[in-house]
């Protein structure tokens, strides 16, 4: 049985954790059927975002301490497992967003992490958890804590136990916006609403470059690459339509 459901709303899909009676924790199990459905959802051409949420109380407490029972036993085939649940949503070409509904802990953090833009719920909080249970972050935890809240904060939720509440992970950087629970996925749906003119391969190329972006060293290398990122987009036929469009509306007014 899934311990997750999707729901499509046109170009937005909503994959929505249910095993609330386990505060959602993933399990090896349910972490491979996620980073599968996120795959099978990136070859539906119609979609262009994807959000992720929990179910009643929490976003997503961690993964099941049988995972981590299993590693301590000298068998780490199910915690490389679990990685796959938000290993595919950070490779999403699509618009990734976290609706964080409640605590997102440890690998449930990683979930919400990765993703491209964050909304929280008032009753959302973030706490890294691992040295609690005398582990090592893992899942690219510290790689990616330091660029969404700076280092010094960081190493506070790291090697000093802070959580993070709501506001305080809007205050950081680490959530855009801060809204009742029930606003959330209307949030997101408004957010992206424009984008349904937009050109699905349009949104997974733009996303695609911004990821190659970030590894150039120098201005005009980005220059470089968005031309030709630029120059392609415009011999397609949406560009073409929207920029005599938009000649024709300025002659107009002319």
């Amino acid at each position: 049985m899934a311990s997750f459901s999707i729901e499509k709303h046109g170009h937005v899909a909503l994959l929505q954790l249910t095993a609330a009676e386990k505060r959602n924790l993933l399990t090896p199990e349910s972490a491979l059927q996620i980073a599968a459905a996120v795959h099978q959802l990136s070859l539906d051409d119609e979609l262009k975002v994807l959000c992720v949420m929990g179910t009643e109380r929490a976003f997503c407490a961690g993964a099941d301490l049988a995972v981590l029972q299993h590693a301590a036993d000298g068998d780490g085939t199910e915690l490389r497992q679990l990685y796959q649940a938000f290993s595919q949503v950070a490779d999403s070409p699509l618009l990734t967003i976290a609706l964080v509904n409640g605590p997102a802990v440890g690998a449930g953090m990683n979930l919400a992490m990765v993703c491209d833009i964050r909304l929280a719920s008032k009753e959302a909080w973030f706490d890294s958890r691992f040295f609690q249970l005398a582990l090592h972050p893992g899942g690219g935890h510290g790689w990616l804590l330091p660029q969404l809240i700076g280092w010094q904060q960081a190493m506070a939720m790291l090697f000093c136990g802070e959580k993070l509440s709501a506001e305080q992970a809007w205050q950081y950087g680490l959530v855009k916006e801060v809204l009742a629970v029930e606003q959330l996925l209307p949030r997101a749906l408004a957010m992206t609403a424009d984008l349904a003119a937009v050109p699905t391969a349009l949104v997974r190329q733009t996303k695609s470059s911004m990821r190659q972006l970030v590894h150039c060293k120098e201005h005009s290398q980005a220059v470089e690459f968005e031309y030709q990122q630029q120059f392609y987009s415009l011999q397609q036929e949406a560009a073409r339509q929207a920029v005599a469009a938009l000649q024709q509306k300025l002659a107009t007014k002319d």
